[in-house]
């Protein structure tokens, strides 16, 4: 532990005036918020998790709960304002770990617990605030140092589907998570949605498929017929206005005289005199068929997306800023094996881009990847732009017995496919808690000075608090005879609370992804840091004192 601590008087509590709070009054009062909804998501972790019953707005039946993050979204005040301002802040924390890694939100939260609790105990008692926060930085330096030596890249749809399996909780579903990213690779385009039935269905996609569908679906499909099938045809992708009918007719010759008279055209907007166009030409046997989709997205996103469809095509984008049609040649025209649409969606089969120009779209929508950062919306846009260049993907449709269910279900699932790619990412550690534990060790192995070697201690004890507490939701006896012998283990050996044996991770699955438990310790590390330097608590409302204060 270092030199001797000398502690200060016990600072006193400034005044408390209605709306504001001060000092340790504030410190506290955060402290017990945090407390208060980490106490709530903590019976959630592990395999033998329980479940948490939350009164519902639309109906008299209890939501039962079991997803750390879904209770984190419903909670919405504790009856003391400052303290639910705690609860608001780690709530806010745990989301944000959810929407990067898709998984840790339990973990999070008795980290977060464990670290601000024994922190604020110590700095209340006039431990010295710099030291404490240089501690702990060098500390959570050691052990992002520690996991990362852990890790091990991971591989086969079994370990894969074991990852999955921690999040969505479901077998089946995890299986064919581990089945589909197998064969696509971190890189598939895998879509989740909800499905119509109660069994959860599984789809392989061939080529790439995007959710936007036909512009006058009326007018394009069949009559009796739900899709409409181009084989062979040519392609239009292009970032203008469709409007003008003498714009398009060149477009339609172009597709004629290359002997392809079927035309799929990919547009923001299409007006009814180009629609009447169309349909007139296929009417007199000068197209074989036609079909118009809107461009998916808006902004940025969508203008990446056209120039993707037009090197899959083996076009270009025929841009308004380039002239528009003014300047369209047919060699702007892409070709496919066959392109497909529906009132809600449209795919591209067997595209005839180069494979050259189709590796610099995928290098550069790798690099929009690596910049999106913390942005899940960004980062989803980027991992769905690889997958389609790629041609690879499924959709899971997912089902259950009534809408709250179904849409836990999905939010769970599309959790599970983000954690399962972030394991083959960046690889995996052992699970159990048992890669914090070893963490853990790696801290006490340092040498530290003073207050610098409280907070070090206080993260390695706070590290083993994920293993305790799953222990403890296992109904597990002496969990501390569990830890005692974690040193004495190998490093893939951690204890499994359902068999109530130590097992080898690797072979039973039982694995976390390096990113989930690495973030799960930083955010928490952040979240202490911050109840650590609050002084003052204000509201920005007026609110009556809860009873007793």
């Amino acid at each position: 532990m270092g030199e001797q601590r000398r502690l200060s008087p016990r600072p006193r509590a400034g005044p408390r005036r209605g709306r504001l709070l001060y000092g340790a009054a504030a410190q506290r009062a955060l402290g017990r918020g945090i407390g208060q909804l980490a106490a709530l998501i903590a019976p959630t972790l592990g395999p033998t998790a329980r479940t948490v019953a939350i009164e519902s707005l639309v109906s008299k039946t209890p939501e039962v709960l079991d997803s750390g993050a879904t209770i984190a979204r419903r909670m919405l005040q504790l009856p003391d304002p400052f303290e639910d301002m705690g609860a608001m802040l780690l709530r806010h924390l745990l989301l944000r770990v959810f929407e990067r890694t898709g998984d840790g939100t339990a973990t999070t939260a008795v980290l977060t617990q464990a670290l601000v609790r024994a922190l604020q105990r110590y700095t209340l008692q006039g431990g010295d605030l710099p030291s404490l926060q240089r501690g702990l930085s060098c500390g959570l330096a050691v052990v992002v140092e520690a996991l990362a030596a852990q890790a091990r890249p991971i591989d086969g749809a079994a370990a894969i589907a074991g990852v999955a399996d921690c999040v969505v909780r479901n077998r089946a579903i995890a299986g064919r998570i581990g089945e589909i990213l197998e064969a696509t690779g971190p890189d598939g385009a895998i879509i989740v949605e909800s499905g119509e039935a109660v069994e959860t269905t599984f789809e392989y996609l061939e080529g790439v498929r995007w959710d936007s569908g036909l512009v006058s679906p009326d007018v394009f499909l069949p009559s009796g017929q739900a899709s409409l099938r181009l084989v062979e045809p040519c392609l239009l992708i292009t970032d203008v206005v469709l409007d003008a009918p003498e714009r398009v007719a060149p477009v339609l010759e172009a597709a004629v005289a290359l002997g392809a008279p079927r035309l799929f055209i990919v547009a923001p907007e299409v007006r009814e005199p180009v629609i009447a166009l169309l349909a007139t030409n296929v009417q007199r046997g000068v197209l074989e068929a036609a079909a118009v989709v809107q461009a998916p997205s808006t902004g940025d996103v969508r203008a990446a997306i056209l120039g993707d469809l037009a090197v899959i095509g083996g076009g270009h984008l025929v841009q308004h800023a380039a002239g528009g049609l003014a300047e369209f040649v047919p060699a702007d025209l892409g070709r496919a094996r066959q392109a497909w649409a529906t009132r809600s969606a449209f795919g591209i089969l067997g595209g005839r881009g180069t494979r050259g120009a189709i590796r610099q779209r995928v290098a550069e929508a790798r690099a929009a990847l690596q910049r999106a950062a913390d942005d899940q919306y960004q980062r989803s846009m980027a991992q769905q732009r690889i997958g389609r260049l790629l041609g690879i993907g499924a959709v899971i449709r997912v089902g259950a017995a009534s809408e709250l269910a179904r849409e836990d279900l999905r939010l769970r699932a599309e959790a599970a496919v983000n954690a399962a790619r972030l394991a083959l990412e960046d690889g995996v550690v052992a699970g159990g808690g048992l890669a914090l534990v070893r963490a853990a060790a790696a801290l006490r192995c340092r040498a530290w000075q003073a207050d610098e070697a409280v907070a070090a201690q206080v993260l390695a004890v706070a590290l083993e608090a994920p293993l305790r507490t799953i222990l403890r939701n296992a109904g597990a006896q002496a969990p501390g005879r569990v830890l005692d012998e974690a040193g004495r283990r190998g490093a893939w050996e951690t204890f499994d609370v359902v068999r109530g044996t130590w097992v080898d991770a690797w072979q039973t699955g039982l694995l976390d992804p390096l990113a989930v438990t690495r973030t799960a310790v930083e955010v928490s590390a952040s979240a202490a840091r911050t109840a650590l330097t609050t002084g003052a608590l204000v509201l920005r409302r007026q609110v009556r004192p809860p009873a007793g204060r």
